[in-house]
């Protein structure tokens, strides 16, 4: 069955046509030639059934390879998964849980990603492969760098640079201390290194890694205020980097073309930039590229402005900012939840070897009657008990990270997604009970214009003032909640809606009266206020978003400062409705 595939391997360019060496060629030109790596895959696939059990195991690790490169995390991540929790060899499961961690960074999926990391830097101790040990370092430096780990980050760039194996070279290693040395703001000029490394992945045939450093030393001089330095550095690649078929990459490549020729004044090229970037964006996944593609949209719109299109592009800018927030704290609160369970894994692990100990000096106490045994057996059960309570500690500090996770870091209240928990509970008693609620939606008005009027850390100190008032005014059993940037929300049950709207008005005066704190000046603000009822809308909280929205947007066109309330029939008038505002 294998008689095809090995002849048209010949035409790949694999002169000994067996399924290890066309396996070999496939895995030697995935980097360089992936046009060929992949032609090779596509005709190793269909003759799965027929490979030896380590030779499948290393084409689902090149199918996952290329499903990761291509973006297609879903199918890349089952390939890989299969790899590393069944193949028998080490080296093989090394190099796919590496490749695993780059795709779980990518995706998100934070916490898989550093618990990989944790079995991947134990796995590097018993491989002495150096190509497996590269690709591991190089996963390594990327993900810790991810979160703000820069001195492990570079440790194992450095590493990677001073020891590659056969037919590697610095190119590699250069390009990731060149990201974390950007990242962690310690870039103040491009070193001869970095010019040398790029021509040599150039000239090695890596043009992947040569326009990642172009990236990185574009995105630097756009940071250092030299906007036609980075185009100069990334236009004449732009078509390059199109046909390497690397569809991440050439988002970040046109999103930092895009600012760059705004802060040129070019529009028409930021405009044709920033929309290639947000198309080529990973469906359903946040990347930085949609964010800044979307605030580039924004920025052109207004500067000629069209308000109405500005706006558009605004709320999807925000809606983007905001999963840019989250996705950094949802990557540090994994990284200290995986630190805090590899720190309790290791505490139980000496408490366990304690008590062998004590076992062992218990058997001798009966076998020797040596009083001095018993004086350790004493200070053994003492060292038992200490580690007993470092473990019940660090489990105490892994439940304030689980509550932290819960609550908005700055006002202290719900976050977006314990609110939706809370409210659709309270909602789902309503229900049973046939007792009505209501909702609250409020947004603060020309909040913008706060920060960039006064700042952000006066814009936080407006909101978490908001937020005070607000709490004064509410009843224990309401659920309060930010539900991104300047908007919030309140549930009550057990409300009428004319008691809804009284406690809205409410609210609105506490807010439109609050003072600055212990009576400095302080930058005024009102709030509008959309309210939506069960009585007409049932107890689905998706519904009661909905109609509360349309609700405050009819406010805001009204002037601000008000409160409306929301019923069935507004809902076409809401712009929300085709805008994903969560």
């Amino acid at each position: 069955m294998l008689l095809v595939v090995f002849a048209t391997a010949q035409a790949g360019g694999v002169s000994d046509p067996t399924p290890s060496a066309i396996l070999d060629r496939a895995d030697a030109v995935k980097g360089t030639d992936f046009a060929t790596f992949s032609r090779l895959v596509d005709q190793m696939a269909p003759h799965e059934a027929d490979l030896a059990p380590i030779e499948r195991s290393r084409l689902h690790f090149l199918q996952g390879w290329r499903a990761t490169w291509q973006g297609d995390y879903d199918a890349g991540r089952r390939w890989l998964s299969d790899v590393v929790d069944h193949s028998t060899g080490d080296v093989l499961r090394l190099r796919a849980m590496a490749t695993l961690i780059n795709l779980l960074g990518n995706s998100h999926h934070y916490e898989e990603a550093f618990t990989r990391l944790t079995q991947l830097q134990e796995l590097m101790r018993s491989v002495r492969d150096r190509y497996a040990l590269f690709a591991a370092r190089s996963e390594a430096s990327q993900l810790l760098s991810s979160v703000g780990q820069f001195e492990q980050a570079e440790a194992y760039a450095k590493d990677m640079m001073e020891n590659p194996p056969a037919g590697q070279t610095i190119c590699f290693g250069a390009q990731h201390l060149l990201r974390a040395r950007r990242e962690a703001n310690r870039l103040v000029s491009i070193d001869p290194l970095f010019e040398r490394a790029l021509q040599v992945c150039e000239s090695t045939g890596y043009q992947v890694f040569a326009e990642n450093m172009r990236a990185d030393i574009a995105a630097f001089h756009l940071a250092q205020g030299r906007p036609a330095e980075a185009v100069k550095v990334l236009a004449a690649h732009r078509e390059t980097m199109r046909r390497l078929d690397y569809p991440v990459l050439l988002s970040e490549f046109d999103a930092t073309l895009a600012k760059a020729y705004l802060s040129l004044g070019d529009l028409a090229n930021a405009r044709r930039f920033a929309q290639s970037a947000v198309a080529g964006a990973i469906p359903n996944e946040f990347t930085d590229s949609r964010r800044v593609g979307y605030e580039v949209l924004y920025q052109i719109e207004r500067k000629l402005g069209n308000a109405s299109a500005a706006l558009v592009f605004h709320e999807k800018y925000m809606a983007a900012d905001k999963a840019y927030l989250d996705d950094v704290s949802a990557r540090s609160l994994a990284f200290k939840m995986v630190d805090q369970q590899v720190v309790a894994r290791k505490a139980q692990v000496d408490a366990l070897s304690r008590q062998n100990e004590i076992l062992r000096l218990t058997g001798a106490l009966d076998r020797k009657e040596v009083e001095t045994g018993r004086l350790y057996i004493v200070v053994l059960i003492a060292s038992l008990a200490a580690i007993i309570w470092l473990v019940l500690r660090l489990r105490r500090s892994q439940l304030r990270f689980m509550k932290l996770a819960r609550r908005d870091g700055l006002t202290g209240i719900c976050n977006r997604e314990h609110f939706v928990e809370q409210a659709e509970r309270v909602l789902a008693y309503g229900a049973r009970s046939d007792r009505a609620a209501c909702l609250i939606l409020f947004d603060l008005d020309h909040f913008k214009n706060v920060n960039d009027t006064f700042g952000h850390a006066v814009g936080d100190e407006v909101l978490k003032r908001a937020v005070e008032v607000s709490r004064r005014a509410l009843h224990a059993c309401d659920v309060f909640g930010r539900l991104g940037g300047e908007e919030f929300a309140v549930l009550l049950p057990d409300c009428s809606p004319a008691q809804a709207r009284a406690r809205a008005e409410q609210l609105r005066l506490s807010i439109a009266a609050a003072a600055g704190p212990h009576g400095k000046p302080a930058p005024s603000v009102t709030a509008s206020f959309g309210v939506a009822s069960t009585v007409p809308c049932g107890f689905e909280l998706h519904r009661l978003l909905v109609v509360a929205d349309a609700a405050l947007y009819r406010a805001k066109r009204a002037g601000r400062n008000c409160v409306f309330m929301g019923d069935t029939g507004d809902i076409p008038d809401s712009p929300y409705l085709s805008e994903a505002r969560g």
